[in-house]
């Protein structure tokens, strides 16, 4: 409240706050009634309006009087916002004078402070000086939206238009994509939000879709009730739209189409992982929609464990004709026949089909192995045979300053080693990496009577009959099952061999439960067995070089059984195969066996192994038999029982590391070629998988690279590429080559981009975008 004072006070606005004491006076009749009396004495009186204050003050000074004029708030304000009209800034003054007082407004006035004081809640929104930098322009549209929705405001007062225009006016100076992500009007910004968010009601305007792709994502989180409610949509939606498609589309790419369609609506990052998880719950509940295509546009956007899970539904392409070589075998074996039935074994519902499709590549591979073995595959003399790989040049230490573990895994499949591979290297922080994983074919019968002492002594089993005591005084030092690894590892010194013989996971796969449940207790098992390993190798000195070998005696079948093959009579049985010790008569022919001549697989007797999945019946002690599940059984000539691993691990391997460039040059939206310049610094080999071509914010585009790259060498790789990208955007690619290690685990690399567009004019720059 201003002080008492000498001059006559002046209020040419009509809105100045009045002294105390002091009257008002607004006409000339008033006036002068008030200073007719005065004299020369100042009248106690503001003299209010523009035309009498003029008047007054004219003949006030007149008579030698001053006068002095009164602040006015609405004024003030007018000078701040010069569209403000004098009764809207008087009011809002009024506003200002319930927040302020009246004599303690903020000098100097600014706008930021008087819309603080009407609204404080977002004090730091008006605050934010403009900038035109994008991020900072974006950051306030993302607040203004935010704040404008949580206080459910739907109309603004009338009085604070003009200066909620005036703040968002010096914005759009900074930026002009702030007139279409700011607006005033409620309703238009609340569909704004949502169509930034991905949730437009509507098809947006082009130039709101320039705005949203000049500004990017969204910078605020999406209100819980919209989130909740977009999912409940694409839960009704996809299913719609899949049921919708033309007569003949697959459903994978209706689903596609679908993911793509959602997505590309400046989707907010916080309602990705929800879409995401619509599309994948989908698939999961309609498995004919998961297709190779269909999992490759979802991946990028999926977290790799979530990829790992999807994976495993997606049927692998069917293995293609057995070759003939024994090293292609093997190498069909793992890569085409394994995939494939690992996949069919595990899933939740017997597929006929693919059953069918298992039993008929296995029938072939064992009628390839019958007539092989007896000739190629019974001695020891090549790498594809697994006696071979206990030869002891290979299993002892090569010098006196290497320490070796060797590691006879009971029943220890492919896939089982090379997770137990893949968990050492986790569990030693990869000190400890497998350098070399061979395939080999084991020793017929697949079971440990027929297998484990050969593995051991590296001869087939009928040489071992006349050597049992010598080969048993040899093998006297190994650790049994009931023995602890680690602590014989303690007392090792340079040049010595630990033999390990655990009866895992053998023992896990043999238990009487439903496949699910063995297969979990066994991924338990071969766990602790990695463990093992890493506290065997932390027990020898890093002074010392540290092999391990991982190996085994047999594998086993991939998934259920059955016992229903009767027991010819003098036989003894053991899961899918029936045998003789000692020399008889061949037996009779059989329409479910396949007999085994002593005479060409170094067997001391006949023996006969099943021909499709089942197993032998169950021999009584009273010499009946019985049927039953016969789970993960072994014994047979399936591929996966016979195909078995030799893996090499050592401590502080080299790690794996591939450099190279990638060169081409192709028309846009024709086929051309990618030349890989690679070079693998490691010593030694890895496997080439694919080859990955993304941009930032878009899908990636991939191509199989299916090839080995050998150690230390530089090689040249062809990539064919069906649809060569424009300039624009081949030559910004990112290059990402992945490679497969030994242990099954993928490892990527960064290639240098030399790729480029045969075109009329490479454009290096959109000269057009804005028009």
């Amino acid at each position: 409240m201003p002080a008492v004072t000498s001059f006559l006070l002046l209020d040419p606005h009509g809105d100045a706050r009045v002294p105390v004491g002091y009257a008002v006076v607004a006409t000339e009749l008033e006036w002068l009634r008030e200073t007719t009396s005065a004299g020369l004495s100042v009248p106690p009186v503001v003299v209010r309006g523009l035309a009498l204050t003029q008047w007054a003050s004219k003949w006030w000074e007149a008579k030698g009087g001053e006068c002095q004029e009164l602040a006015s708030p609405g004024y003030t304000l007018q000078r701040l916002v010069a569209t403000l009209p004098t009764a809207t800034a008087q009011a809002v003054a009024e506003e200002l004078h319930t927040h302020w007082g009246a004599d303690t407004w903020p000098a100097p006035l600014t706008l930021p402070a008087v819309i603080t004081a009407l609204y404080p809640s977002a004090q730091a929104l008006w605050e934010a000086a403009p900038d035109a930098e994008p991020a900072a322009v974006v950051a306030i549209a993302g607040q203004w939206l935010a704040w404008l929705h949580h206080t459910d405001r739907v109309e603004w007062p009338p009085q604070h238009v003009a200066l909620l225009t005036a703040w968002l006016a010096e914005w759009e100076k900074a930026a002009p994509q702030a007139v279409l992500l700011m607006p005033l009007d409620p309703d238009i910004a609340l569909t704004t939000y949502q169509a930034w968010v991905g949730l437009a009601p509507a098809p947006l305007a082009r130039p709101l879709r320039q705005a949203f792709a000049w500004a990017g994502p969204c910078p605020v989180p999406v209100p819980a009730p919209w989130a909740a409610a977009a999912r409940q949509h694409w839960e009704i939606d996809l299913p719609r739209y899949v049921d919708a498609r033309p007569t003949g589309t697959e459903a994978g790419l209706a689903v596609a189409a679908w993911w793509a369609q959602t997505n590309n609506q400046f989707l907010h990052p916080d309602l990705l992982p929800l879409v995401l998880n619509v599309a994948v719950q989908y698939v999961y509940q309609h498995r004919a929609a998961l297709t190779a295509d269909l999992l490759r546009t979802l991946r990028a956007s999926m977290a790799p464990e979530d990829y790992a899970r999807l994976v495993r539904y997606l049927p692998p392409p069917e293995p293609g004709p057995l070759p003939d070589e024994p090293e292609a075998v093997l190498r069909w074996t793992t890569d085409e026949y394994l995939p494939y039935r690992l996949w069919q074994a595990a899933l939740d519902q017997p597929d006929e089909a693919a059953i069918a499709t298992v039993r008929h590549h296995a029938l072939a591979f064992g009628a390839w192995l019958l007539a092989t073995y007896p000739a190629r595959l019974a001695g020891a003399t090549h790498p594809y045979q697994h006696l071979y790989w206990s030869q002891p040049s290979r299993v002892l230490p090569q010098s006196p300053n290497e320490v070796v573990v060797w590691v006879i895994a009971d029943g220890l499949s492919w896939a089982d080693a090379r997770f137990v591979a893949q968990k050492i290297g986790e569990l030693s922080a990869n000190r400890l990496a497998t350098t070399e994983a061979a395939r080999c074919f084991g020793l017929l019968p697949t079971i440990t009577h027929f297998t484990k002492v050969p593995v051991r002594a590296g001869i087939p089993y009928q040489n071992t009959l006349g050597r049992l005591p010598q080969l048993d005084a040899e093998a006297a030092a190994d650790v049994r099952d009931s023995q602890d690894p680690v602590q014989h590892a303690r007392q090792l010194g340079g040049g010595q061999l630990l033999v390990w013989k655990p009866l895992q996971p053998d023992a896990t796969y043999h238990q009487s439960a439903q496949a699910t449940v063995v297969r979990r207790n066994a991924v338990g098992i071969l766990a602790t067995l990695a463990q093992t390993i890493v506290d065997v190798a932390q027990e020898i000195p890093r002074s010392l070089a540290l092999r391990v070998l991982l190996t085994t005696d047999h594998g086993r079948m991939a998934g259920p059984g059955t016992r229903a093959v009767a027991v010819p009579d003098g036989f003894e049985a053991h899961g899918r195969v029936a045998y003789r010790l000692a020399p008889g008569p061949r037996p009779a022919p059989s329409p479910d066996i396949e007999w085994l001549d002593p005479e060409f697989f170094s067997l001391p007797g006949w023996a006969g192994v099943v021909r499709d999945e089942r197993s032998f019946l169950k021999l009584r002690k009273d010499g009946s038999q019985s049927g039953g599940p016969d789970n993960f059984s072994h014994g047979g000539i399936w591929p996966e029982e016979v195909v078995v691993p030799w893996l090499t691990l050592q401590r502080d391997a080299v790690p794996i590391k591939v450099t190279g460039t990638a060169t081409g040059r192709a028309r846009a939206g024709t086929l051309g070629t990618i030349t890989l310049q690679l070079f693998n610094e490691a010593d030694r080999s890895v496997r080439l998988r694919r080859l990955q071509i993304s941009w930032s914010g878009t899908s990636f585009i991939e191509a199989d690279v299916s090839t080995t790259l050998p150690d230390q060498q530089s090689t040249s790789v062809p990539v064919p590429l069906p649809n060569w990208p424009d300039g624009l955007r081949i030559g910004t690619a990112t290059l990402l080559l992945t490679v497969e290690l030994a242990d099954g685990r993928e490892q990527q690399f960064p290639l240098t981009n030399q790729l480029s567009t045969d075109e009329f004019q490479t454009r290096q720059a959109d000269l057009l975008g804005d028009l």
